[in-house]
């Protein structure tokens, strides 16, 4: 069962956004535990484990940021949510992976759109795909890839720890992928993982990867304004 964790040092925000996970437990038919907080202090302890973490940032001593940080060391699978009246920390935020960054006062019906959507991206994080090389045949999570780059023969599978020359084609990846929200086009040769993604630009795409930044130039013109929407839209669950 989802481990679902709120925490806010606004009570009445989590008495609401209790309410909203109880609502969207009935009608969407999941099941789920809630577990509330309003400061982030219990984030220190080891055994603070979430599937899906929704913070706000500006709690004291310690912020969002440093919860989210916190609980990822513990499950770098947990998903985080943010909800904010603050903007200001939307590059920091990107740097941690998190899912959705909302804004107060909330919109309930985008609030719930983006928890039902954090249900599914938590189905699909665990998703394996075998890739064949001449080397072998490797098992490798959906998540952890960062782009795919198309060769005169096949492509190239880059992920956070490794790149893979394969026989198929990027087009062929993204079918067999089926993560249309997280897996897009932003060159004719680059299918690239939103989820890894913390800044585009008009040429450029900076990936987190295991323990740095990557920056490629793997945008093109044709690309660069369904590109930049899709990929707010990702981030923000933009309308």
């Amino acid at each position: 069962m989802l481990s679902i964790l709120i925490c806010d040092d606004d009570k009445n925000i989590v008495e609401q956004v209790t309410n909203l996970l109880e609502n969207i437990k009935s009608y969407e038919n999941l099941e789920f535990n809630i577990e509330t907080q309003n400061s982030g202090d219990f984030s220190l302890d080891i055994n603070a484990v979430y599937d899906i973490a929704i913070l706000d940032i500006e709690m004291g001593d310690i912020s969002g940021l440093q919860v989210a940080e916190n609980l990822k060391k513990n499950n770098p699978e947990t998903i985080v949510i943010i909800l904010t009246s603050y903007f200001d920390y939307l590059d920091n935020a990107m740097k941690i992976s998190v899912f959705r960054y909302l804004s107060k006062p909330i919109d309930e019906k985008r609030f719930c759109r983006n928890f039902t959507e954090a249900v599914e991206h938590y189905k699909n994080i665990s998703k394996n795909i075998a890739i064949e090389t001449d080397d072998g045949i490797s098992r490798v999570k959906t998540k952890d890839i960062l782009y795919i780059e198309n060769l005169k023969y096949g492509s190239t599978v880059v992920t956070k720890t490794a790149t893979y020359k394969t026989n198929k084609k990027p087009f062929e990846w993204e079918k067999l992928i089926n993560q249309p929200t997280c897996f897009v086009f932003s060159h004719k040769s680059f299918l690239v993982n939103l989820q890894n993604v913390i800044n585009v630009d008009k040429t450029v795409i900076t990936f987190q990867a295991e323990n740095e930044l990557v920056t490629v130039a793997c945008v093109s013109r044709r690309h660069y304004t369904q590109l930049k929407n899709e990929f707010m839209a990702f981030v923000g669950g933009n309308n």
